[in-house]
């Protein structure tokens, strides 16, 4: 709900005498006829809305007392110059229930840095978070072996298959807490322009980065800004259950795992990483005329029925599970029956994945992994278009927690895949 709040503008009793327009008595009978109508007072109503401020950010429009209470910075006019545009801003230690609050960095920070988000009211099921910039140290790149795993598990050095601590984010690292559910895997590196989502919870959600005091171990000058959107329980566009990264409002997009940076990244280890898109369908809205007509007002957005994936370059799908001929599906997600496959298990999995050409037809898996030739059909071969008709439209990236060291010896950057919306061959 949003609450109203009153600027009172204080006009001179002077004025209304030396104007000759209003008396004194004038306005006292006014003031009886019109409660609303205060002599000495005129009073101003604007909602809260949201506003751009003129530091760039979004915030909320405020009286001046309100923004100094609420512990905000004015940036810019809003509610046709009656009202302030607040924005806020959180550091270390700090807890906020503000709506769009951005947390951000002064470029010292080490050791520990947390700060808690809590409902800004009592219908609030979601928070995005939109890393406006987010550059800490990135993963080991390690190919020293640094033990033995067996069925993706450490074992002792008789058996298993030589590992290494790559991929994992051992020097900085960034969290969100989820008491309601499952959090979000742990990231690091570079993820400017990322966003993530979260349940929210109604005791507060914990972002937090873990920095390391080694300045041997520090490749990144660390800063960060990631603004933190609280989404209503009624919003439209609240991700679906599951979704760490929700994309929506075209057809078209671009999708990548953490760290990608360019190309120039490494995937990051431990990651369960869902990434889903909305479905585009026409939405009939019902207006009810003076006349009981009913009427259908549609949103004009396409009607889609399947989603399809593909890598504009061959390198830009690159995760273990396969040599540098290509990509192979069926062993995907695993590590063989054995236990030590060494071809790693990080993969990508579409559900129903099929091909684009020939309407539902099934692929034999629906998990891709590999290097090299990008994301293909079947096992090896030139790169290709995977496509899926089950919605809701996600595909997922799963990793384990180390690198095999043949594995470590080459820069498994993850993927950066393109995806299309389509209404044909349903």
């Amino acid at each position: 709900m949003i609450a109203l709040k009153a600027l009172i503008r204080i006009v001179s009793f002077l004025h209304f005498l030396s104007s000759g327009t209003l008396s004194v008595e004038s306005a006292k009978e006014l003031g009886q006829r019109n409660p609303r109508f205060l002599s000495l007072f005129q009073v101003v109503q604007f909602p809260n809305d949201s506003c751009n401020g003129s530091n760039g950010k979004n915030g909320t429009c405020y009286t001046s007392a309100e923004c100094e209470s609420r512990v905000g910075t004015s940036s810019g006019s809003c509610a046709s110059g009656y009202g302030i545009c607040c924005t806020f801003t959180a550091r270390c230690g700090a807890t906020r229930s503000e709506n769009c609050t951005y947390f951000e960095s002064n470029g010292g920070e080490v050791g520990s840095c947390s700060v808690n988000i809590c409902p800004c009211s009592d219908n609030i099921c979601q928070l995005r978070l939109d890393f406006n910039s987010f550059v800490i140290t990135g993963p080991s790149t390690s190919t020293v072996s640094t033990s033995k795993t067996l069925n993706g598990q450490q074992v002792g050095s008789t058996v298993g298959v030589a590992s290494t601590q790559a991929t994992q984010c051992l020097t900085d690292s960034f969290s969100v807490t989820n008491p309601n559910g499952v959090s979000p895997s742990v990231i690091c590196g570079t993820n400017t322009g990322e966003h993530l989502y979260v349940d929210a919870h109604p005791k507060c959600n914990q972002l937090t980065f873990q920095l390391s005091t080694l300045t041997g171990q520090i490749t990144a000058s660390r800063s960060w800004s990631i603004k933190i959107t609280q989404l209503s329980c009624d919003f439209v566009n609240l991700a679906p259950d599951g979704c760490d990264q929700y994309f929506f409002g075209s057809t078209t997009g671009v999708v990548r795992t953490f760290n990608y940076n360019g190309g120039s990244g490494y995937h990051l280890a431990n990651q369960d990483q869902n990434i889903c898109v909305r479905l585009c369908f026409q939405i009939p809205i019902q207006s009810v005329l003076s006349d009981l007509t009913s009427i259908f007002y549609s949103r004009q957005e396409r009607t889609t029925c399947r989603i399809c994936w593909s890598a504009t370059n061959d390198i830009d799908f690159m995760l273990s599970g396969g040599a540098a001929g290509g990509v192979t599906s069926v062993a995907c997600c695993g590590y063989g029956s054995k236990g030590t496959k060494t071809a790693g298990f990080d993969c990508v999995m579409i559900p129903s994945a099929s091909k684009m050409a020939v309407s539902k037809v099934i692929l034999p898996a629906a998990a891709f992994c590999g290097r090299s030739k990008g994301l293909v059909s079947v096992g090896g071969g030139n790169s290709a278009t995977v496509c899926s008709r089950k919605t809701p439209f996600n595909l997922r990236f799963l990793s384990d927690g180390f690198e095999f060291v043949n594995e470590a010896a080459i820069t498994d950057r993850g993927f950066q895949l393109n995806y299309i919306l389509s209404g044909t061959n349903c």
